[in-house]
Formats: structure tokens, C-alpha cells, sequence
């Protein structure tokens, strides 16, 4: 039987929904998306119901957003919020039109960082 932090951390939770977001910022607004990520899309999720997590990668103008929900319902209340949606008009000013949202349940891994080797 394996003991570690990650075993732990996927028994707290039966439920776990993974939400991917891509878009191409536009040419030159680079670093103003990355700004924006960070100051105000982050603190937006942060205050939303069963948020569990969230990252924000980008190469170039191709730019992924990744967040952790604790479950279907999360997202439908996500997706009903005032906050969200003037998130998303904001950062429509630094985005090409074209977005694309992929939404899967969460089977298993690790974000510990801890290995199981020690």
C-alpha cells in the first residue's frame, strides 16, 4: 500500500472537474495579458464557489488557462457570474475572437510535487 501526500490529496475529494481555456493574445499585448492574468482573472476564480485551483501558461501568443473545480455545479455557477463575464469582456480586448473551452472529470495524478520514490 503506497502513503504519501498526493494518495491523500485525491481521497479528500470524490468529484474533480479540470476546465481548459485557450486563446492567442493578441500581437504586442503580451505582456498586458500576462498582467491581467495575474491581477485580475486570478483573484476572479479565487472568490468563485468550489474553485480549487488555477495556472496560467503562455508561449508566444498561444496562451492555456487551466483551473481546478470541485464539481459540475462549480462551473455552472461560474459561468452565471456578473464577475465572470465582465472578466471575460475585459480580457476580450487582448484576445483574437477564437477561443476554444474543453471540460473533463478528473481521474487521478499528482500536485503535490512529491515523488513516490522519496
Amino acid at each position: 500500500m503506497i502513503t504519501s501526500p498526493c494518495r491523500d490529496f485525491w481521497s479528500w475529494r470524490q468529484e474533480m472537474i479540470v476546465r481548459l481555456w485557450r486563446a492567442a493574445v493578441l500581437t504586442g499585448q503580451e505582456l498586458e495579458y500576462d498582467a491581467f492574468a495575474r491581477d485580475v482573472s486570478q483573484p476572479m476564480f479565487e472568490q468563485q464557489e468550489g474553485f480549487r485551483g488555477v495556472m496560467f501558461s503562455r508561449s508566444g501568443e498561444r496562451c492555456l488557462v487551466i483551473t481546478l473545480w470541485a464539481d459540475q455545479a462549480s462551473l455552472e455557477t461560474l459561468a452565471a457570474s456578473p464577475r465572470y463575464h465582465e472578466t471575460v469582456k475585459r480580457i476580450s480586448a487582448l484576445i483574437q475572437p477564437e477561443t476554444t473551452t474543453e471540460v473533463y472529470e478528473v481521474q487521478g495524478g499528482n500536485l503535490t510535487g512529491t515523488s513516490r520514490t522519496g
